[in-house]
């Protein structure tokens, strides 16, 4: 029967059961424009519901219009779907790719340079080399400063043991492997601690106490090994050889003794250390230099510290994994070797005056001596020394008083042997000449409440015998005949209160104060050297001048192709006028007839000072002595100072530095071949 049509009743309501199965006649499926995908997704569907899956009509109807959209189903997994996860993932995907691309920008080129830094700060190191430190030489080209290279060569007890321990755990684990074995028993075999005893002159003893080897550990267990390492004071540094030349340490550091190490250095060398050591000056540790190196501390290693130092290079060396140096990559940057100082000194003459400043200080029981030659033609001084002094080579010996270069350093009142430039104030102010008369009736006179006095009344004289005789009378009424400032002016003028040109470190400048015209007493003091404040180089440079005819040379401690210029501070007429004068101090009724030399003439000015009281005023039993001379005094060759602090024999210093300043000078003149001017004595036949 065939079916028949629908009716337009109302259909009955509830649920409607399919049959199971489709009926065989089914009506044909319109076409549509639906794609394959959209087919087979129907098509699952209409299975489902011919399986007797059932729902209600309300809900079947809104499946239908669901899918009766265009697109013929759910958007998800279609291409517009696909394409907007596709690009996402891409995204992702080069925001990753340009993260690790920015990074290994980052590492390997915006920031290569510090992490390869970094990188070879694992394995290398800069290793400081240090420069050799140039000479200290006198005028003859001898060293009076050297660096010797030595070495020193030290032992770790630990590094020893945790190697031996290393090796034969090694041979333990590796029982199969005999070529191995066989390597690790070599190496053991060249740890014979006898070997390295026997190299370094020490008892075998000694090191196997310091390593400690437990032969019975398991080798294996590192904790156990750990406790077995030599640990405490010594563990790691244990001396073998201490500031030896390299040749010796090299017989030890050749062995290649695993824990054996040498540092090499520059140790600097006096070889005339007592007479030079407060000139030039010592060594002491730099607390800047990482390395632990050393600088000069005083007198021409440390004024000339520049010039001797050079510049320590610079050595990239490759490191093993206990940071031991395997071998040099490459120079980071040259040493430049230091620079050599050639001094004016003559060790020769050094080496004299130190002798004799050191044999009147000990006879005269002084507390302390000092002294100084200069060449008058060129201001180079010749020998500059002090006593006490000490052992530049064992700073041990060194104390705050020893160490002081009291010529350069010390300032003093120097007394009577500033009266030739009192002398030289009235020959340059027109109202005396060489034969003008003083009279110093009754030997004293009376300032402002104060008597000074001679050590006799000397009556009328002249200006020789007012420095023959040391007369503070004669130079008291120089002084108040002049302008207030003509004294100290013409101390300036010859180079009292300010250093000299030497520069040598914490030099003392001295101090020359012009007194007031009502200030008498001042006036009067200043003319005989008190009242004011002179270093010995002062002296020195000043007579020197005098000697030179009125040209100051500057003094100069250094040789040197450009001198420094010179300056006329007096005419040459009364430079060699007050010369001439003070030879008569020598000579008999001088008071310096001591400093006399056989052959020469010799020209000079005692200085007896007293000793300042800190509490006040003057000692009236301490005294210093000082004497300045030169010769020859036809033609002034050299010029020398002396000065006796404080001596306990004798208190004058025609009896105490005129000796000095006579056995110096005259081994002086002998050495640089003077001429004589003057006939030699002859002893009178018996």
């Amino acid at each position: 029967m065939s079916a028949k049509k629908p009716t337009n009743k109302k259909p009955a309501s509830g649920k409607v059961i399919k049959p199971l199965r489709p009926t065989s006649k089914a009506k044909a499926a319109p076409k549509t424009n639906e794609s394959s995908a959209d087919k087979k997704r129907f098509s699952r569907r209409k299975k489902d519901d011919s399986q007797g899956a059932y729902t209600s009509v309300k809900n079947r109807k809104s499946k239908r219009s669901i899918m009766s959209k265009a697109s013929g189903a759910s958007a998800r997994g279609s291409f517009e779907y696909d394409k907007n996860r596709f690009r996402f993932v891409w995204a992702i995907a080069l925001t990753v790719l340009g993260l690790l691309i920015g990074r290994a920008y980052y590492l390997q080129v915006a920031n290569a340079q510090f992490y390869q830094d970094k990188g070879n700060e694992l394995i290398t190191s800069e290793r400081t080399q240090k420069s050799y430190r140039g000479m200290i030489t006198d005028r003859n080209n001898l060293p009076l400063a050297v660096s010797a290279p030595l070495a020193t060569v030290s032992f770790s007890p630990h590094d020893y043991a945790q190697e031996y321990y290393e090796l034969n755990r090694v041979i333990v684990e590796n029982p199969s492997q005999p070529v191995l074995r066989a390597r690790m028993q070599k190496r053991l075999d060249n740890m014979d601690l006898t070997v390295l005893a026997a190299a370094a002159n020490i008892p075998v003893t000694e090191l196997e106490k310091a390593t400690a080897i437990d032969k019975d550990i398991d080798f294996t267990d590192e904790e156990a090994v750990k406790a077995a390492l030599p640990s405490g004071p010594g563990s790691h540094y244990l001396p073998l050889l201490n500031k030896v030349t390299p040749e010796i340490a090299q017989s030890v550091s050749s062995l290649d003794f695993p824990g054996v190490y040498e540092k090499n250095f520059f140790q600097r060398y006096y070889p005339q250390p007592q007479p030079n050591s407060q000139l030039l000056g010592f060594m002491g540790q730099n607390a800047n230099d990482p390395e632990g190196g050393y600088e000069g501390r005083a007198g021409i290693e440390r004024q000339y510290e520049q010039v001797l130092a050079g510049e320590d290079g610079k050595v990239l060396v490759l490191k093993d994994a206990k940071q031991n140096s395997l071998k040099e990559i490459k120079q980071l940057k040259p040493e430049v070797p230091g620079k050599d100082v050639a001094l004016t000194i003559d060790s020769r003459l050094q080496y004299l005056l130190y002798k004799e400043l050191e044999k009147a200080g000990r006879l005269q029981q002084a507390r302390w001596s000092t002294g100084m030659v200069v060449d008058v033609q060129t201001g180079e001084v010749l020998a500059l020394s002090t006593w006490p002094s000490f052992n530049s080579n064992n700073l041990n010996e060194m104390t705050g008083e020893n160490q002081r270069n009291r010529a350069l350093l010390d300032t003093f009142e120097p007394g009577s042997v500033m009266k030739p430039f009192t002398v030289a104030a009235a020959l340059d102010s027109g109202k005396y000449t060489a034969n003008s008369l003083i009279d110093t009736n009754p030997g004293s006179i009376r300032v402002r409440g104060y008597t000074i006095r001679d050590h006799n009344n000397l009556g009328t004289i002249n200006l020789a015998t007012l420095l023959q005789k040391s007369s503070n009378v004669a130079s008291t009424k120089i002084a108040l005949s002049l302008p207030a400032d003509a004294i100290t002016n013409m101390q300036r003028q010859f180079g009292f209160g300010s250093k000299t040109p030497l520069q040598f470190p914490a030099e003392a400048s001295g101090q020359v104060t012009t007194p007031e015209e009502k200030e008498t007493a001042r006036r009067a003091t200043v003319s005989y050297g008190y009242g004011m404040e002179a270093t010995l180089a002062q002296v020195a440079q000043a007579y020197a001048a005098l000697a030179a005819g009125g040209v100051m040379h500057p003094l100069t401690l250094t040789k040197t192709d450009k001198p420094l210029p010179s300056k006329r501070v007096m005419e040459h007429e009364q430079a060699m006028a007050i010369v001439q004068m003070l030879e008569s101090v020598t000579q008999p009724g001088g008071t310096a007839k001591a400093a006399d030399i056989d052959g020469y003439r010799v020209a000079g000015k005692t200085g007896t000072s007293r000793r300042i009281n800190p509490d006040g005023g003057y000692y009236s039993d301490q005294y210093r002595n000082v004497f300045a001379g030169m010769a020859p005094v036809s033609n002034p060759r050299l010029v020398g100072v002396i000065l006796l602090e404080d001596p306990r024999g004798l208190h004058y210093a025609g009896l105490t530095a005129a000796p000095v300043f006579h056995n110096v000078m005259k081994e002086a003149l002998r050495l640089y071949n003077v001429p004589l001017d003057k006939p030699l004595q002859t002893k009178e036949p018996s």
